[in-house]
């Protein structure tokens, strides 16, 4: 490893450490807010410019190896998981919220959360977008700019808006 890269991985190593999270990499720019609770396991990252919001009551679990991309946002209402070895790309969302309340004619009030949960190895690509009460099995991909509204079994690979199933994986790398 450069120089330059020992430097990076020890300031963001650093970052970790001042906000609590020892062994957690948090790069430059990061924004972690909100009154809940941040469950960063030793080895997992949320890298450049991401932003975070655990609203009170909730949970957001990163996994050792997991990682939240460059510029990505996450919102957290309810609670999210990350297993172990999860890669989120940059410019991608994960809201476990809709962010208001929507009335049907009837009166009821549709439900505006649900808990996300995320398992082992999963690969989550560029400007995909993943939405309240969803679960991805482990070992699932989803391709770039996806919309996943349903939740995917292991090892499936999905793509498109709403998200489909497009193929089977082995593994990612």
């Amino acid at each position: 490893m450069s120089l330059r890269g020992r430097l990076r991985r020890y300031t963001e190593l650093a970052r970790g450490v001042l906000r609590g999270h020892p062994g957690a990499r948090i790069g430059s720019g990061v924004r972690l807010g909100g009154p809940g609770v941040y469950a960063l396991e030793r080895g997992c990252a949320v890298r450049k410019g991401a932003r975070v919001w655990v609203g009170a009551g909730a949970t957001l679990r990163l996994a050792r190896g997991s990682a939240i991309g460059a510029r990505s946002i996450v919102n957290v209402e309810s609670g999210v998981i990350l297993g172990a070895g999860t890669q989120v790309s940059w410019d991608a969302q994960i809201l476990d919220t809709d962010f208001h309340r929507i009335t049907a004619p009837d009166g009821t009030v549709r439900q505006h959360t649900a808990p996300i949960v995320i398992g082992e190895h999963v690969l989550i690509g560029t400007g995909a977008l993943i939405l309240k009460g969803v679960s991805l099995g482990d070992g699932a991909v989803v391709a770039a700019g996806s919309v996943v509204t349903r939740s995917v079994p292991p090892g499936v690979i999905v793509a498109g808006n709403p998200a489909a199933p497009v193929g089977e994986s082995a593994d990612w790398t």
